[in-house]
């Protein structure tokens, strides 16, 4: 299978992903690069109150303020989901799709999680199949492929292209006419890409953010004169439960180096905090799923003006 530029990001160095990685300005979705979390609640009468979306570099944090007005004890279940996704080669970043750090506190306190990992093939659960015959059902390049050749084929096709799922859940008792915080933790597989600040991709993908292009560009002249290329990540949050809910949100500088450059600004549809990061604001009538465009300087700038925050 071929690989876009965008499918290969750093190993090493800054230098040689801007050098050889990235070469195209192209920004494509590729699950290789970016696997949203659905995350989602069985309630019952219990109603949410507040949500906070809390993104440090590639770090999430999810609180979500739950209350049972009922005289009766409620039960609560949750889950989480990566799509369907496949392994497409050793050049993929986020090869571990697994999500294996994920936490859930409740009210503070660890809380048991189960994890499921399936595959499928041609629309077919053949978690069973790969279990029984000593494989995996993420596909990774970890495989035995001693075993992968000994699978049984099906519709005549040979199993060895299958798509891989990660499942969690768990459940949470909420007293009588009490609230209780949920918090749900994990490091994110944003998509993401090289994008010239010029070029009509990076003016659609702003937009489709209800960003202004121009302001944007115009930030990034004054904080690096010589930027032409920054690198544009894309945070998808899957929310089920949300519906016409306002959502807070805080992005925040990573306290430890990350790659990728310096984060410089940040943009979502109703969101009122600042468009330089650090940020902290409410998206308005947040509904079942929200998007985050993170864009980062590559080069080191200076510190952004205060008119830059406005």
């Amino acid at each position: 299978m071929n690989h876009s530029p965008t499918s290969r990001k750093l190993k090493s160095t800054l230098a040689f992903v801007f050098s050889a990685c990235f070469a195209s300005t192209s920004f494509a979705y590729e699950f290789e690069n970016g696997v949203p979390l659905t995350l989602g609640f069985q309630l019952g009468e219990t109603t949410v109150k507040d949500v906070h979306i809390w993104l440090t570099g590639h770090d999430v944090e999810v609180a979500v303020s739950l209350e049972n007005s009922t005289r009766q004890p409620q039960y609560a279940g949750f889950y989480a989901a990566t799509p369907l996704f496949v392994y497409l080669g050793e050049g993929e970043e986020n090869s571990d799709k697994t999500f294996a750090e994920l936490k859930v506190f409740h009210d503070g306190k660890p809380v048991g999680v189960s994890r499921h990992h399936r595959g499928y093939f041609l629309g077919q659960d053949i978690t069973h199949l790969l279990r029984k015959a000593g494989v995996d059902p993420i596909p990774s390049n970890n495989g035995d492929w001693r075993r992968i050749e000994k699978l049984p084929r099906l519709q005549n096709l040979r199993l060895d292209n299958w798509q891989g799922q990660v499942t969690f859940g768990w459940s949470a008792r909420l007293a009588a006419e009490s609230t209780a915080l949920e918090t749900i933790r994990y490091t994110a597989l944003p998509r993401f890409g090289l994008e010239n600040i010029d070029a009509d991709s990076f003016a659609q993908l702003v937009q489709q953010h209800c960003g202004s292009p121009g302001k944007l560009r115009d930030m990034i002249h004054r904080a690096a004169p010589e930027e032409s290329q920054v690198l544009a990540e894309v945070f998808e949050f899957p929310l089920p439960f949300l519906a016409v809910q306002d959502t807070r949100l805080t992005i925040a500088q990573p306290v430890r180096k990350v790659p990728g450059g310096r984060r410089f600004a940040t943009l979502a549809c109703g969101f009122d905090g600042a468009m330089a990061v650090p940020s902290d604001g409410v998206i308005r009538s947040a509904t079942y799923s929200i998007s985050i465009l993170v864009v980062s300087l590559l080069s080191g700038a200076h510190e952004v003006k205060n008119a830059e925050h406005e």
